[in-house]
């Protein structure tokens, strides 16, 4: 299929079982086949080609989004554009409060990836929804490997306009994201210290928190940097929500379609935790999953809190 205009960032939305796609630029060579999973958009960074393959016809629509001047800024525009997924469809194959925490982490505001702009920004949809913070869920987003420092921002912002315009979703799906330069982004709206509910493990979202690796990381670990910002971000906000992160806790299920546990379901799991954890998927990636316990073993070097907290926290500015 050929898109209407050069666009950024393509996936089928609101499509949340597994399928390829590939793209390619003014009749180029094609790109490699891209999995999109768990509903996550596709950073192509340039085309206007795309083509599908999947073992069913895909309900959703293609959605693209185009980062305008991707590499002057965070702020500027994005557009967004739908096609119908199987017009480009190729193939069909087979806590209390904390007295005391972890030092709070530099973060990039809303505003400067681009989310807070009148004309191609992201706004939520509606306010925030809290609920408590028991575990922290780490994510990737299944995007490029090798954008540049210019471009994070714009990913961030193309990944949020997905969620939102795509997806239906209210705001970006993550409290938090990490790009691969070790710099953390402020996430979904209502508080960085707050139990903001996210749409980050399904049947879950009410009692985690998550920080999004901005990358494909299935078969490529997590650098030095981005995987201490993990780390920093992660004791932060534990401790913040009075959470000791040597510690496990107990989750009741939601239910639904992509969680690993029906309705109801009490679980014990660690306070920090991959998403295949608790959802069926294969997110945050092998290589990223790999090192989920060097990370929980730094989160507790950095905790300067202790205890087992786990209620709600109240809404805040953060």
């Amino acid at each position: 299929m050929t898109a209407q205009q050069r666009f950024d960032l393509v996936g089928v939305a609101r499509e949340m079982r597994r399928l390829e796609i590939r793209v390619r630029a003014g009749g180029g060579a094609w790109s490699e086949w891209v999995e999109q999973v768990d509903g996550t958009p596709i950073w192509v960074d340039g085309a206007d080609e795309v083509q599908l393959r999947a073992p069913f016809r895909p309900d959703g629509k293609l959605h693209f989004v185009v980062v305008s001047g991707k590499g002057r800024g965070a702020g500027d525009p994005v557009e967004d554009a739908r096609e119908k997924a199987g017009s480009a469809l190729l193939s069909t194959a087979r806590s209390s409060a904390a007295s005391a925490a972890a030092p709070k982490p530099k973060m990039i505001g809303r505003g400067a990836w681009g989310a807070n702009r009148e004309q191609g920004g992201c706004q939520p949809r509606g306010a925030p929804e809290y609920g408590a913070v028991r575990s922290a869920v780490i994510h990737h987003t299944v995007s490029a490997n090798d954008y540049t420092k210019a471009e994070a921002a714009g990913i961030v912002l193309g990944i949020c306009r997905f969620h939102v315009n795509g997806n239906g979703w209210n705001d970006i799906g993550y409290q938090a994201l990490v790009d691969r330069f070790g710099r953390i982004y402020k996430g979904r709206a209502g508080g960085m210290r707050s139990a903001v509910v996210g749409a980050q493990a399904q049947g879950f979202n009410e009692e985690t928190t998550a920080i999004a690796s901005i990358g494909d990381n299935r078969g490529l670990k997590l650098r030095k940097k981005a995987r201490a910002a993990v780390a920093r971000y992660v004791a932060w906000k534990l401790g913040v929500h009075g959470i000791d992160p040597a510690t496990t806790t107990e989750l009741t299920s939601g239910g639904g379609s992509l969680s690993l546990y029906p309705a109801g379901t009490v679980i014990t799991v660690s306070r920090v935790l991959g998403h295949r954890d608790l959802g069926s998927t294969e997110c945050p990636g092998d290589s990223l999953y790999a090192q989920i316990k060097s990370i929980r073993k730094a989160v507790q070097k950095r905790a300067l809190v202790s205890g087992p907290g786990a209620g709600p926290a109240r809404p805040a500015k953060g």
